[in-house]
């Protein structure tokens, strides 16, 4: 089937990288920060989008050609799925999960061990700081909700080094046999889980009744040795909960590589209104990628653009909520 040529327009973050993974022949347009009205100008003769933002405002109406968006990741929650031209389809992209895993379980082992702590404490010349044993992660128990690509990967690493796993899901009859030899339940059974994690991570989407699955009534029944960390979505953990069972200590600490507000490109700025940043108990990570998530993601974004250019069924299509 002969190709078509196509226009796609990109964030200016990613021109170079989704540049170097297409074949020659297509026309990129990148943007910035622009007006709604500029976009919609863009995007009127465009027939990709590659950016996980969408808006209504960006569509001309005296016409748009628009026939895909594509998310450089796996969120979609920036998409004004009803605003898209009516044969506008979007897709998103995965690749993450192990990269995603591999930070949780480095912050769960940065907290566990107190490795700035003690990295600290011995640059004072202290060597035996509060305790002089270490816990390991063996033996420990791992809550872990949700149970999509980054949930199995956690599921996986948890059984490797020994951890007592379990999973809450939103749908626990689809996903049982996702995760052999682990307990699966619904996350209505999260009250009667959280007393025995040593370590809860979050890997679950913020959706309608994710939003502040985690606030003061849950981490008051949390043990005071335990840690959260969350990889999937800042609102799925009520903001000033979060902060304030830090701060008093309710929980022993978290690791926190997702946020509450996000800069615009080249903006400097706190990721939440409360000051998380002064707070030794909490480790603060930017939610930046692996160089070979980001190699497998343009490949694959490449890919669906051949696809629709030859006029193939594209891939990872995401419905409409």
């Amino acid at each position: 089937m002969t190709s078509s040529t196509l226009t796609i327009a990109v964030h200016e973050r990613f021109r170079a990288e989704l540049h170097a993974a297409l074949p020659a022949g297509h026309t990129l347009r990148s943007f910035g920060a622009e007006s709604d009205a500029a976009m919609a100008a863009l995007l009127s003769d465009a027939d990709v989008l590659v950016w996980g933002a969408y808006k209504a405002a960006w569509r001309d109406p005296r016409g748009c050609r628009l026939r895909l968006v594509h998310s450089p990741g796996a969120g979609v929650d920036g998409i004004d799925f009803a605003g898209l031209p009516p044969a506008c389809t979007v897709c998103n992209v995965y690749g993450h999960e192990y990269g995603v895993a591999e930070q949780a379980f480095l912050l769960m082992l940065a907290l566990g061990r107190d490795l700035f702590g003690l990295d600290a404490a011995l640059r004072r010349g202290d060597w035996t700081p509060q305790r002089p044993y270490l816990p390991e992660l063996r033996g420990r128990s791992l809550l872990v909700l949700g149970l999509g690509h980054i949930g199995r990967q956690l599921v996986r690493w948890g059984q490797f080094v020994g951890m007592n796993v379990r999973v809450l899901t939103r749908t626990p009859e689809k996903s049982r046999g996702e995760a052999p030899g682990v307990p699966v339940h619904g996350l209505d059974q999260l009250h009667a889980a959280l007393p025995e994690a040593d370590f809860v991570v979050v890997a679950i989407p913020a959706v309608t009744n994710t939003l502040g699955l985690l606030s003061a009534r849950e981490f008051q029944r949390m043990k005071p040795t335990a840690f959260v960390v969350n990889v999937g979505r800042g609102p799925v953990i009520d903001e000033d909960a979060l902060y304030e069972a830090l701060r008093t200590r309710t929980i022993a600490g978290a690791g926190l590589d997702v946020w509450y507000q996000y800069p615009a490109p080249g903006q400097n700025l706190l990721p939440s209104r409360r000051p998380f940043h002064e707070l030794s108990n909490v480790i603060m990570t930017p939610h930046k990628p692996t160089v070979e998530t980001m190699a497998y993601r343009w490949g694959a974004i490449a890919e669906n653009i051949r696809r629709l250019a030859a006029g193939e069924p594209l891939e990872r299509i995401v419905p409409a909520p």
